[in-house]
């Protein structure tokens, strides 16, 4: 048996399927949430993950950007991030930016997910070099990613 995910907002027991996110429109089909192209029977309506994150301000991944660096290249670097946002919600639509902050020459942005906050961090590294920190939080299922240059 494989073991369960420790998402606070997965539901136990599973849902319905055809069950809509009132929030996004997403629909849990087949164990997972999933973005419909058509449009079919759809059966209760409740938040998804990711809806519930955002509701309840609650982020699965923090990442603060800061540096010299970043003033020079900011749109370079607000366009990645949204790149990776739209590439990583192809195959997992619960992981979103929730926020995107900017104040005191830094950016920071929250997420709905540690995976897509990690990937963010990695792919700004991979592009624009810097250093890059993680640190983890397991009690509270969360990542906080810091680059800078």
């Amino acid at each position: 048996m494989a073991v369960r995910s420790l998402e606070p907002y997965l539901p136990k027991g599973g849902l319905k399927d055809g069950t809509v996110c009132k929030g996004c429109g997403i629909v849990y089909r087949s164990k997972r949430w999933q973005i419909e192209t058509i449009p079919g029977a759809h059966t209760g309506e409740v938040l998804c993950p990711a809806c519930q994150r955002i509701q309840g301000e609650d982020p699965a991944g923090v990442v603060t950007l800061s540096g010299p660096y970043l003033a020079q290249h900011r749109e370079e670097i607000l366009n990645s991030i949204k790149q990776q946002e739209s590439k990583h919600r192809e195959k997992n639509p619960l992981g979103r930016i929730m926020e995107i902050k900017e104040e005191n020459g830094q950016i920071t942005l929250t997420t709905t997910e540690d995976k897509l906050a990690q990937k963010i961090g990695r792919e700004i590294y991979k592009s624009q070099r810097g250093e890059l920190h993680y640190q983890w939080s397991h009690d509270q299922h969360m990542v906080r990613v810091e680059w800078k240059r």
